[in-house]
């Protein structure tokens, strides 16, 4: 008889769990291991998050679309607590600019971007959620990520995960 296979684990589900109870959420690193446990007892095939997998997320994120982007997917995971652990903290594209670095840990940035330049605000919240959506669709096997979703409102920002200085804000 084979033991069970570990829970899936979800970056989105991850960060709904710190906004609703931050003090009993899983810390980054508890996360870290979660995630790689199931990753390691499951084949490629396996790592389709429901809340992903539907065809509006879909529309609503791409992933590696920046040759050379990829950030480590600890550093990422740790920007993404930050904004999430930030609550109803406004995080704002401001007016006149395209983008903003919403948050930086070792090699990864979390950027948003506006298509125009009116600016927009959300959330942190939705930031992290964001995050956790890209988290899920686009981490890749040699323990990176990089992609793109947009904030689950009506604020219109997409949400970059990037290796640091990689993106609009870097060279």
């Amino acid at each position: 008889m084979q033991p069970e296979p570990p829970e899936p684990f979800s970056f989105a589900k991850w960060v709904d769990e710190i906004i609703a109870n931050p003090s009993e959420a899983a810390t980054p690193q508890q996360g870290l291991d979660a995630y790689y446990t199931f990753v390691n007892s499951t084949t490629s095939s396996d790592h389709v998050f429901p809340e992903t997998a539907s065809s509006k997320m879909h529309k609503r994120l791409t992933c590696n679309q920046l040759y050379g982007g990829e950030a480590p997917i600890p550093d990422a995971v740790e920007c993404i607590n930050y904004l999430a652990r930030l609550n109803t903290q406004k995080c704002e594209v401001y007016q006149g600019s395209s983008h903003v670095s919403f948050r930086t840990h070792g090699n990864a940035e979390m950027v948003g971007i506006r298509p125009d330049r009116y600016g927009a605000s959300t959330i942190c919240n939705n930031v992290a959620r964001a995050g956790g959506f890209v988290m899920d669709a686009c981490s890749r096997a040699d323990n990176t990520v990089q992609g793109q979703a947009l904030t689950p409102d009506d604020a219109m920002i997409a949400v970059h995960i990037i290796k640091k200085g990689r993106g609009p804000t870097g060279p």
